[in-house]
């Protein structure tokens, strides 16, 4: 499969857009606040991020569910402080852990990707390489898990409302995000087959050696 520039722009797009608005330093800045500027009162979880949570740091996924029972499926952030507490956690803090493990990744590649891309476009002779796609896909996925993260973390009955500022800030980073899914969506699949396209290549050249 050659490489295909229309797609690299659509991916660099993505990857420009998303520095552009300083992406995930600013919606880590923001949930930095909990417990701080925003009072953990005004904040409801969804029980959905919190199963998510529970299996992350005590391994069982229905550790802190099973302690808030009824038919909401979100709960008060300060109620969920106070159950943990008895653990000797800090809920506030092990959110804003959470939400920075995927900053930290994304600094990690955030400049090499921006490299790696100028050079693809601006090069007509070289040639994407399995390094590069690797490196691609990893930024691609780190950017949805942060999409999915943000969704799986607000209450789904809080979308189409203005409860506060904060909820109304972490729903414009979902808008800012679907404007981009298709240039995501795009270009997974092409890094995909471009993927299965240099596995046969060499898998064809062990074999005729």
């Amino acid at each position: 499969m050659e490489k295909n520039l229309e797609i690299l722009d659509r991916l660099y797009n993505l990857r420009y857009k998303s520095g552009k608005v300083h992406l995930f330093h600013s919606i880590n800045k923001l949930v930095g606040r909990f417990g701080n500027v925003v009072s953990l009162d005004k904040i409801y979880v969804s029980k959905e991020y919190l199963s998510y949570l529970s299996e992350k740091l005590f391994k069982d996924k229905d550790k802190l569910i099973s302690f808030f029972g009824g038919n909401n499926k979100f709960v008060r952030l300060s109620l969920v402080h106070e159950f943990m507490q008895d653990f000797g956690r800090d809920i506030a803090q092990d959110i804003k852990d959470d939400f920075v493990e995927l900053k930290k990744y994304n600094s990690s590649v955030f400049k090499k990707v921006k490299e790696r891309m100028i050079t693809l476009k601006e090069n007509e002779n070289e040639d994407i390489t399995k390094e590069d796609i690797d490196l691609i896909q990893r930024y691609l996925t780190n950017w949805k898990n942060l999409q999915d993260k943000i969704r799986h973390f607000i209450p789904e009955e809080f979308y189409n409302k203005k409860n506060n500022y904060f909820y109304t800030c972490l729903l414009s980073y979902i808008k800012f995000f679907e404007k981009l899914n298709s240039d995501y969506e795009i270009g997974m699949k092409y890094l995909l087959a471009m993927n299965y396209n240099h596995k046969n290549y060499y898998s064809e050249r062990r074999n005729k050696l």
